[in-house]
Protein backbone atom coordinates (compact mmCIF):
# COMPACT_ATOMS: atom_id res chain seq x y z
CA UNK A 1 0.00 0.00 0.00
CA UNK A 2 1.26 3.57 -0.79
CA UNK A 3 -0.06 6.61 1.07
CA UNK A 4 0.82 10.22 0.77
CA UNK A 5 0.99 11.51 4.15
CA UNK A 6 0.79 15.64 3.75
CA UNK A 7 1.70 17.48 6.67
CA UNK A 8 0.18 21.65 7.01
CA UNK A 9 1.59 22.46 9.95
CA UNK A 10 3.62 26.03 9.82
CA UNK A 11 5.70 24.76 12.97
CA UNK A 12 9.00 22.54 12.79
CA UNK A 13 8.64 19.72 15.45
CA UNK A 14 5.39 20.59 17.22
CA UNK A 15 2.59 18.24 18.04
CA UNK A 16 1.14 17.90 14.32
CA UNK A 17 4.78 16.69 13.37
CA UNK A 18 5.16 13.91 16.25
CA UNK A 19 1.50 12.76 15.65
CA UNK A 20 2.76 11.93 11.73
CA UNK A 21 5.55 10.58 12.55
CA UNK A 22 4.52 8.29 15.18
CA UNK A 23 1.67 7.34 12.54
CA UNK A 24 3.80 7.02 9.58
CA UNK A 25 6.13 4.69 11.57
CA UNK A 26 3.42 2.20 12.60
CA UNK A 27 1.87 2.02 8.93
CA UNK A 28 5.71 1.47 7.57
CA UNK A 29 5.62 -1.03 10.40
CA UNK A 30 2.27 -2.87 9.07
CA UNK A 31 4.22 -2.92 5.14
CA UNK A 32 2.92 0.54 4.44
CA UNK A 33 4.86 2.77 1.41
CA UNK A 34 5.05 5.98 2.57
CA UNK A 35 5.44 9.12 1.11
CA UNK A 36 5.53 12.61 3.40
CA UNK A 37 5.16 15.96 2.20
CA UNK A 38 5.81 19.13 4.68
CA UNK A 39 3.76 21.69 3.01
CA UNK A 40 6.18 24.68 4.75
CA UNK A 41 9.01 23.15 2.44
CA UNK A 42 7.31 24.56 -0.55
CA UNK A 43 6.85 28.09 -2.05
CA UNK A 44 2.86 28.29 -2.41
CA UNK A 45 1.44 31.06 -2.94
CA UNK A 46 -2.33 31.96 -2.13
CA UNK A 47 -4.70 31.25 -4.70
CA UNK A 48 -5.90 34.37 -6.69
CA UNK A 49 -9.11 33.32 -7.55
CA UNK A 50 -8.32 33.97 -11.37
CA UNK A 51 -9.79 30.91 -12.31
CA UNK A 52 -7.47 29.62 -14.95
CA UNK A 53 -7.18 26.75 -13.56
CA UNK A 54 -10.78 25.77 -13.95
CA UNK A 55 -12.68 27.28 -16.31
CA UNK A 56 -10.61 25.88 -19.80
CA UNK A 57 -13.28 24.05 -22.49
CA UNK A 58 -12.41 20.10 -22.01
CA UNK A 59 -12.11 17.55 -19.10
CA UNK A 60 -8.35 18.17 -18.40
CA UNK A 61 -7.79 21.02 -15.76
CA UNK A 62 -6.34 23.97 -16.95
CA UNK A 63 -2.93 24.89 -15.75
CA UNK A 64 -2.25 27.99 -12.62
CA UNK A 65 -0.97 31.32 -13.40
CA UNK A 66 1.09 30.94 -10.45
CA UNK A 67 4.86 29.98 -10.45
CA UNK A 68 5.24 28.11 -7.19
CA UNK A 69 5.82 25.06 -5.89
CA UNK A 70 2.13 23.60 -6.46
CA UNK A 71 3.00 21.93 -9.44
CA UNK A 72 5.27 19.60 -7.83
CA UNK A 73 2.93 19.08 -5.33
CA UNK A 74 0.33 18.34 -7.55
CA UNK A 75 1.94 15.61 -9.67
CA UNK A 76 2.96 13.35 -6.61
Amino acid sequence: MKILAINGSYRANGFTDQLLYNLTRTLEEKGADIEQIDLRDYPIGFCLNCRECCQKPGSAAGKCIQTDGMAALVKR
